[in-house]
């Protein structure tokens, strides 16, 4: 591999470099925490834009299976993440079910993303909230979904069924700081 002549030194850590284990997270937890899940994604590509994502809305982390995950190209998901991953810790625990449970016991409020939820803007979205994602055109393993406080949905009026993963992240990250900051500030 040739070098294009350019180094980078830095000497400020990782933002988030304290948090290597959901336990890490239990003390690091705020007001209006925010986690992120990913059932059985398998897409580098997605899971990179998901954590790009998940940096631009303050995720204290990430969190995937340790199978049926893409999180294991470290090269591709950082070229994918534009260097996010750098930042935002990616923690991979070996079943998401039972993270949901130790989540709860932290108290954060889990919410599922899927077609059949409640549509977004009527849900109460501040405090310790855990977005759950699913996989594309599968969506959520039943035990996950049965693991989550309520189900949410994205209105939309397209005529396909369903958005990427890593825009639906998005929006909903979007959606939970929206309501978090709006009513944080009256």
């Amino acid at each position: 591999m040739r070098h294009r002549g350019y180094a980078l030194e830095t000497s400020e850590q990782r933002k988030n470099s304290a948090i290597k284990s959901l336990k890490d997270i239990e003390s690091a937890i705020k007001d209006n925490s925010l986690v992120l899940l990913l059932d059985g994604i398998t897409d580098p590509q997605n899971l990179g834009a998901v954590v790009r994502a998940a940096e631009q809305f303050r995720a204290l982390a990430v969190i995937v299976p340790r199978r049926r995950s893409a999180g294991g190209d470290a090269n591709s998901l950082s070229r994918t993440s534009a260097g996010a991953v750098e930042w935002v810790p990616l923690l991979e625990v070996s079943n998401i079910a039972r993270t949901l449970d130790e989540l709860k016991n932290m108290g954060f409020w889990i919410w599922g993303s899927d077609t059949e939820g409640t549509n977004v803007r009527e849900i109460d979205l501040r405090g310790q909230i855990a977005l759950v994602m699913g996989r594309e055109g599968r969506g959520l393993h039943r035990l996950v979904k049965e693991n989550c406080d309520g189900l949410l949905r994205i209105p939309v009026r397209g005529r396909l069924d369903s958005l990427n993963v890593a825009t639906a992240a998005g929006i909903l990250m979007y959606e939970v700081r929206r309501q978090q900051e709006m009513y944080a500030s009256s």
